[in-house]
């Protein structure tokens, strides 16, 4: 028998506090209702504002249609594109305050952020050098003029960041790793400096040389890059507070095209290349990018951040190039701004990335201290999980309530699936999972005194879930045929 996952999130307002290492796939073993013969057999699982995840009944699908209530329609849906995985930034912050927990912490954290019964993250993603959420400014290679990269080292990353890295794998072997670069070393760029500045025409073959020689050495130490972006957000230098460098679209044509595909057949490196890896109001650059043959030729995906522009803008480079990938490479929480980044705020972010083309969605830093440390630049992001090292505890990110919600049910490979949105209150996002299972998520945000309810529509049935008053709620409905 097929198994089909319906999974309902429904959204408000909340900061989830402390980390529940529950197994998501045991939770729900039972069924909410006892079907009788022919009938669909189903699992509601419900959190709110103040209940973890837990099971409520429900009554059963019928016949009969709610005609009040627009349903999510299975029968009827269609698959847009696919889905690959979540995923979170492992940067060299992330990595020490890892190395500073005690063994069986750090394995059981581990264990629940990238296991099937835990949160299922299948993608990191590395920073070359560093990023603003590092320990201190560093890079591969000082050396003037050492375009060929004979002096480039990644010793320093073998302290801690390699180690941790490798450990990852011992919970999901089939991580996939992509890596992005904030600076390369300043004797590259305008500024001489790796913070601000950009490229230097005649430094773009080492440029290229730069992130071959990372490539390599990375996979020497036994860590396989999949995919590099060619840069970090090309558009901004940061003003100079943090490592960052200007590409021009002209730079990132001939990278991306030429120079970057011939440093790696150099080396032997099959790495893919993905562009842009920076906001969504930059459509039309991409879509110039994308319009060189050589850079369709030898890219395999755009990569975006959702901090400027919405993210229907990307179905305009999806309609002038309908076979490319995309993924959401970039976005965690902000510790100024945890009262309004609530739980309906990260879906939207989340949901409509992968809506609207994305097939992954990848989070900022996995870990960070309560004041958003590590930090050498001038950001005030928070952590995906928040560890307090005096203290030895760990605070999850309301962004984790929402992951919890999808990723422990969506396999890698499923389908995104194209469906109406059920009420202007609530946006939805439905999977299709490569063995026919489905998974469907809704949220909505808290409308005090009002009942909200859902209807779902399967094999010409209906069955109407009705949500918890005066709260956020999410909600996992299971459905085994």
């Amino acid at each position: 028998m097929k198994r089909v996952i319906i999974a309902i999130a429904v959204f408000a307002t909340a900061l989830l506090a402390g980390v529940n290492y529950a197994d998501a796939q045991g939770v729900s073993k039972s069924g909410s209702y006892v079907p009788r013969e022919g009938e669909v057999k189903f699992t509601i699982l419900q959190s709110t504002k103040d209940r973890a995840i837990h099971k409520v009944l429900n009554s059963p699908f019928t016949r009969h249609k709610y005609s009040h209530f627009k349903p999510i329609d299975l029968d009827a849906a269609k698959p847009s594109h696919e889905y690959f995985g979540i995923g979170v930034s492992m940067t060299d912050a992330t990595c020490w305050l890892l190395s500073q927990m005690d063994i069986e912490s750090r394995h059981k954290f581990l264990k629940h952020v990238f296991t099937k019964r835990g949160l299922n993250m299948s993608i990191i993603r590395l920073n070359c050098g560093a990023s603003d959420y590092a320990t201190e400014l560093y890079n591969y290679n000082d050396h003037k003029g050492d375009v060929e990269m004979k002096h480039f080292s990644v010793a320093r990353d073998e302290a801690y960041m390699i180690p941790i890295i490798k450990q990852v794998f011992d919970y999901c072997p089939y991580t996939y790793v992509f890596s992005s670069v904030w600076s390369v070393p300043g004797w590259m760029k305008s500024s001489g400096e790796m913070c601000g500045g950009s490229l230097l025409d005649k430094y773009m073959p080492a440029f290229a040389n730069y992130w071959a020689a990372y490539v390599k050495a990375y996979a020497e130490r036994g860590i396989k890059i999949d995919a590099v972006t060619v840069q970090n957000e090309p558009l901004t230098d940061q003003m100079g507070a943090c490592p960052a460098t200007l590409i021009s679209t002209k730079q990132e044509i001939e990278l991306a095209g030429t120079l970057m595909p011939q440093a790696f057949k150099a080396q032997g490196i099959d790495t893919k290349i993905w562009i842009h890896d920076h906001n969504y109001d930059a459509f039309e650059r991409v879509n110039e990018i994308l319009a060189d043959k050589n850079v369709k030729h030898n890219i395999d995906a755009v990569a975006w951040h959702p901090y400027k522009g919405k993210p229907e803008m990307m179905q305009k480079v999806s309609k002038e190039n309908p076979n490319v990938k995309m993924h959401l490479t970039e976005r965690g929480p902000n510790i100024t701004k945890r009262a309004t980044q609530d739980e309906k705020w990260w879906s939207d972010y989340i949901f409509g990335a992968l809506n609207n083309g994305c097939a992954s969605y990848c989070s900022w830093n996995l870990l960070l201290d309560p004041d958003g440390k590590p930090n050498v630049g001038r950001h005030p992001c928070g952590g995906l999980y928040t560890y307090d090292y005096e203290n030895s505890k760990l605070t999850e990110s309301v962004q984790v309530g929402v992951f919890k919600h999808f990723s422990p049910y969506v396999k890698r490979g499923a389908k995104i699936l194209s469906i109406e949105q059920p009420d202007e209150n609530m946006i939805a996002i439905a999977f299709q999972n490569p063995n026919g299972d489905y998974v469907i998520c809704v949220t909505a945000a808290d409308k005090p005194n009002k009942r909200q309810s859902l209807q779902i529509k399967y094999k010409d049935q209906y069955m109407l879930v009705s949500l918890p008053l005066n709260t956020w709620s999410m909600t996992t409905i299971l459905i085994e045929k």
